[in-house]
């Protein structure tokens, strides 16, 4: 279906620019239609490769249950490390908090991940907490901004 919408929109493309290259007044309606419709049919073929994409990244994503390690440097420089039981779409929801920090709420507790946390062991790629935004599967939120 992707390739449908890009062969229209590149066909639709070569359209237009024969109707300006060659003019006639008889054709003012088509040449408009043509020339708002075309944004259009681009805006849905990259969305929907978008999406096409967002699945083949999420065709090996793991959801199950996992102890996962959470480590940071506090202000006053001493190490801490938390090991947190989570389902793979709140690791996800850990993955993205952990660049952006601040606290988020989980799909059954409220996280507080420090900014620049490192997280050890199997946490899902960025790739795939990106992918799990874009898809519509990731439900997290920030509750509150801290440091800022």
């Amino acid at each position: 279906m992707t390739w449908f919408y890009l062969l229209t929109s590149i066909l639709m493309g070569f359209a237009l620019l024969a109707l300006l290259l060659r003019p006639d007044p008889q054709r003012p309606l088509t040449l408009w239609l043509l020339a708002a419709l075309l944004p259009v049919l681009v805006a849905v073929t990259a969305a929907m490769f978008g999406q096409a994409q967002a699945q083949r990244t999420l065709s090996a994503f793991n959801p199950a249950l996992q102890d996962r390690a959470l480590a940071w440097r506090d202000a006053g420089g001493s190490e801490n490390t938390s090991t947190l039981s989570l389902g793979g779409l709140d690791a996800a929801c850990v993955v993205r908090a952990a660049q952006r920090g601040g606290t988020y709420q989980l799909s059954s507790s409220t996280l507080f991940v420090p900014h620049g946390a490192q997280l050890l062991g199997p946490w899902p790629s960025r790739a795939e907490s990106d992918a799990l935004m874009l898809s519509g599967q990731l439900n997290c939120r920030r509750v509150s901004v801290t440091g800022e």
